[in-house]
């Protein structure tokens, strides 16, 4: 289930929520009570974990053959 940032535009608070995929993100309303609240958008955190991800981790060494034909 994803969670949303958001915050209050009366009292100036800043809270998560869980909300489905199918949930309606329009009908939140703040923790102390307050109808409307805004979406906050953030970048998502991406975390690149194993090997693959450097140009090092997937290049072949070039090889002496293929470097000393000549034409």
């Amino acid at each position: 289930m994803p969670r949303y940032d958001f915050s209050c535009p009366t009292c100036g608070q800043v809270f998560e929520k869980n909300i489905p995929f199918s949930g309606s993100l329009s009908d939140v309303s703040c923790p102390s009570g307050h109808k409307h609240a805004r979406r906050i958008y953030r970048a998502p955190q991406v975390v690149f974990k194993g090997s693959g991800w450097y140009s090092t981790d997937h290049r072949k060494p070039a090889s002496k053959d293929s470097a000393s034909v000549s034409p």
